[in-house]
């Protein structure tokens, strides 16, 4: 085929696609001449969709093809998605420097040509159904939404000047979440159980409160936790049709980031909703790996009672299965050439003094102590139930002690004046924003269990807190009280 006809086609299939678009737009935008018209597209679009507010969360069921799908999204959640938009604008700004021009910017022009097209059409309903509820944003935003993570922490420390422009200490990812999957004798019915928290900022990961369960016309049904506006988890944790369960924490400390990669929160999304197998799973994530929010991937499959750890850097890989055992999450690596090539070595400060002298750990390896423990202490009694124990645990191995912080499973740093790493602000609005937990029976009715707050069901109220750290001042319109709610089961819909 020549050159010519080849830019021909392309060009065809291009105009194809610019005119599905703005047949939509008028559509919708057709609204204000039309309210008839308009109603009975909107009732159309929404069929098979529904919310629902539960115990501090949002469960979305969206279905259909991508479009359609996205557009639902769009609409039910218009309002928490401006919220969440609304906040990052001033979050980002605040702890990186950079306004929200930049993030789009940086999404147009890195991320929107890597975007395949199931995903961007998803995007762009979304973007249709927030401005058919009469809010002002475009496909750009949702981008910019979804990759926020990627540029903050890892495309941003990158660019000349920028880490010396932010001094807030935002030069490396965030510390982020406690996490496990057991499998084989170390349960109790010798099939996978999985457990998560995630931390973060509380002005941040309190607007991770939706349950998103998507029932698309190609692939796997998938039920995540996520963002108001995200098409992937941004927290990972999920399960899918074909029985497959992943989470994640990050790896900390990590840096390193390809512009010419496929953007992690397509790779993510994708890898859930078409993984049928553990396989399925680590070809997706790393084929055209970008580096960006690079984690340490944990996933099981209910059928075989196999369990996989995936710690996927950008120059090192590392994969490991197995049907015994289990797999711990605290930001940590063990591969040792990561360390030494992508992480610094001195992020664990291992040599010579841990685990020999046990007073001597971080907010690492002080989990991962823990984590080695419980999993000893409860071998071959591990299900859903103490899942949700284990990550409201606030008990430190090192000290023997109960010690609320940053040390432990559960995060509370707005109660502690001792950092969890060095440079880190404490007392800080920061620490696990909510819990889930899964097993294989509960994965086979596509089900899983979860809790919005801290997971052992603490308060907190942020009045006098505010007062005493005015440098936290400005998250005030933001930042919402710590309250308890209890363990919720949800179940995807038919």
């Amino acid at each position: 085929m020549s050159n010519m006809k080849k830019y021909k086609i392309q060009l065809f299939c291009l105009l194809i696609s610019v005119a599905v678009i703005i047949c939509l737009a008028v559509q919708l935008t057709g609204c204000a001449t039309n309210e008839a018209r308009c109603t009975d597209l909107t009732t159309e679009m929404l069929e098979g969709a529904s919310r629902e507010d539960l115990n501090g969360w949002v469960f979305l069921h969206i279905e259909g093809e991508p479009r359609t799908r996205g557009f639902q999204h769009g609409y039910l959640l218009s309002s928490e998605i401006d919220d969440f938009i609304s906040v990052l604008k001033v979050y980002l700004k605040q702890t990186t420097k950079e306004d929200w021009s930049f993030y789009r910017e940086t999404s147009e022009n890195i991320f929107l040509p890597k975007i395949e097209k199931e995903y961007l059409d998803e995007m762009e309903g979304i973007a249709a159904g927030l401005q058919a509820q009469g809010f002002d944003y475009d496909v750009i935003d949702i981008i910019a939404s979804n990759s926020f993570f990627e540029v903050s922490d890892y495309y941003l420390p990158t660019l000349p000047g920028k880490s010396q422009k932010n001094t807030t200490g935002r030069k490396r990812p965030r510390l982020r979440c406690s996490a496990f999957i057991a499998t084989g004798s170390w349960t109790k019915d010798g099939n996978v159980v999985v457990g998560h928290n995630s931390w973060d900022d509380y002005i941040i990961g309190q607007r991770f409160n939706l349950i998103l369960d998507i029932k698309p016309t190609s692939g796997n049904r998938l039920m995540i936790q996520s963002a108001p506006g995200f098409i992937h988890s941004g927290t990972d944790f999920g399960v899918n049709s074909a029985g497959i369960v992943y989470t994640e924490t990050t790896i900390g400390n990590f840096k390193g980031f390809d512009v010419n990669g496929i953007p992690e929160f397509v790779r993510s999304r994708k890898a859930a909703q078409y993984s049928n197998t553990i396989d399925d799973f680590v070809k997706i994530m790393s084929e055209g790996n970008n580096g960006g929010y690079a984690n340490t991937w944990l996933m099981g499959d209910i059928n075989t009672g196999e369990i996989g750890r995936l710690e996927l850097g950008l120059i090192n890989i590392a994969f490991s299965r197995s049907k015994e055992g289990y797999y711990d999450g605290e930001n940590y690596v063990d591969n040792s050439k990561m360390i030494r090539e992508e992480c610094g070595p001195s992020f664990w400060d291992t040599e010579g003094s841990w685990p020999d002298n046990l007073a001597n750990t971080n907010c690492v390896t002080a989990r991962r102590l823990r984590w080695n423990a419980l999993m000893a202490q409860y071998k071959g009694k591990i299900d859903a139930e103490l899942s949700e124990q284990f990550e409201a645990d606030q008990y430190e191995q090192a000290l023997g002690m109960i010690n609320p912080g940053g040390f432990v499973l559960m995060a509370r740093m707005e109660i502690t004046d001792i950092p969890e790493i060095p440079g880190a602000d404490a007392p800080r609005p920061f620490g696990a924003n909510e819990a889930k937990a899964i097993d294989a029976t509960l994965a086979k009715n596509m089900s899983f269990r979860a809790r919005m707050g801290h997971p052992d069901g603490s308060e907190f109220t942020w009045d006098e807190f505010l007062e005493e750290n005015s440098k936290f001042a400005w998250q005030k319109p933001y930042l919402k009280n710590l309250v308890s709610n209890p363990w919720t089961l949800f179940t995807s819909k038919n």
